[in-house]
């Protein structure tokens, strides 16, 4: 049986978490189905995912995801990640 690895996070936040779907995870990395159609702890993820690997900012994984700026601002709070001052891809243009 080959373990496949899905998402990059210290591993006291993955051990023992219920995950979605594989397809459901992807179609809300893509941005084709809203993050409220995870649970609670697969939203921890797809911030974690946006905003501490990819460097996105609150508002783009806001929009993305479709929750609040608010929202968006509690959960990588939660996780204790900094806001990123300004996205990594504008940046390197």
């Amino acid at each position: 049986m080959t373990a496949t690895r899905r998402r990059a996070l210290p591993a006291a936040l993955v051990l023992g978490r219920p995950h979605a779907t594989w397809k459901l995870w992807v179609r809300c990395i893509e941005g084709r189905e809203p993050a409220e159609s995870l649970p609670t702890r697969d939203r921890e993820d797809l911030v974690w995912h946006l905003v501490h690997e990819l460097g996105w900012l609150d508002a783009e994984v806001a929009e993305h995801t479709r929750m609040t700026e608010y929202t968006t601002a509690r959960i990588r709070e939660r996780l204790g990640l900094q806001p990123n001052a300004t996205n990594t891809i504008t940046a390197a243009a």
